[in-house]
């Protein structure tokens, strides 16, 4: 005849036979076996959210460039091509994952919000600032790239 011990962990009832409860280690595998089999990038959703970014970056780099050649010489065309320059070197910064490009990812969102800002605020030709309030959609992607998985992701 065989005992039965109850688990103090999970309130479950096993054999005594066993010197631990046979139900907490199961969990506990599968825990491990799930956290080994999570990838690095962070999932699915990261994936699409870093790949929608890149293509927002090649757009805004060939939509400034395009955009520089009609604005006349002056601020405006010279503020259009640093922001053509500044989402190129970024894409390449992500593309080969470097720590550089996420904090590139970083500055140019963050530099972009406050352009879109600025031209909210500046009661004058905002031509000068070159996009106005459409750099505040590139806010949405700014999380992404503040968490753990991204830092995982941007290490070289």
């Amino acid at each position: 005849m065989s005992e039965f011990v109850e688990c103090q962990n999970c309130g479950r009832r096993f054999f005594a036979e066993n010197i631990e409860c046979p139900y907490c280690r199961d969990e506990q595998e599968a825990r491990e076996q799930m956290r080994a089999q999570r990838p690095a990038s962070g999932g699915s959703m990261f994936r699409l959210l870093f790949t929608s970014f890149y293509v927002v970056l090649v757009l805004v780099a060939l939509l400034a460039f395009l955009a520089a050649r009609r604005v006349p010489l002056g601020p405006g065309r010279l503020i259009l091509m640093l922001e053509s320059t500044a989402a190129l070197l970024t894409l390449l910064g992500l593309v080969q994952r470097r720590r550089w490009g996420r904090r590139a990812a970083v500055g140019f969102i963050l530099a972009n919000a406050a352009l879109g800002l600025a031209g909210l605020l500046w009661q004058g030709d905002t031509e000068i600032l070159a996009w106005g309030p459409g750099p505040l959609v590139l806010l949405l992607f700014l999380l992404p790239f503040l968490t753990a998985q991204a830092r995982e992701r941007y290490r070289r």
